[in-house]
């Protein structure tokens, strides 16, 4: 079920993507999309940079006070994925990675993410092959 859930949004996204992309220019030219998709990848190297420092600045904190840095390692996971989508082309992917980016945001989806692993874990719904 996840797998063909996965397949689907793999297929999906990317026409979603340049649908709204398309519409965007409809509405207000070729040229400023393409500006506005370029200025929403600057700004989001920018952030990224920013947050991470920050966050790889808590790490080695936590690290040499012997704390396990679990919330903070989901920060920086949430951080780099976010910053993936904001230099990849595309609205939604932008929304979604300042989401991901943004410290009021993240907290929000690190919560979910937790929840996630949590249900699934708990429900053993992991299968591990081995070979």
């Amino acid at each position: 079920m996840l797998a063909r859930l996965l397949v689907l949004l793999l297929l999906a996204v990317p026409i979603i993507e340049i649908a709204v992309i398309w519409l965007v220019g409809r509405a207000i030219g070729f040229w400023p999309t393409m500006l506005l998709m370029l200025l929403t990848s600057v700004i989001g190297v920018w952030l990224t940079r920013r947050e991470g420092r920050q966050t790889w600045q808590v790490l080695q904190l936590q690290l040499q006070n012997r704390q396990t840095p679990t919330g903070v390692a989901l920060d920086g996971i949430c951080i780099l994925f976010g910053g993936f989508l904001l230099v990849a082309p595309g609205f939604i992917s932008d929304v979604i990675g300042f989401l991901l980016i943004l410290p009021f945001t993240r907290t929000y989806i690190k919560g979910f993410v937790r929840y996630f692993f949590n249900k699934v874990l708990i429900n053993k719904n992991i299968m591990i092959i081995r070979r």
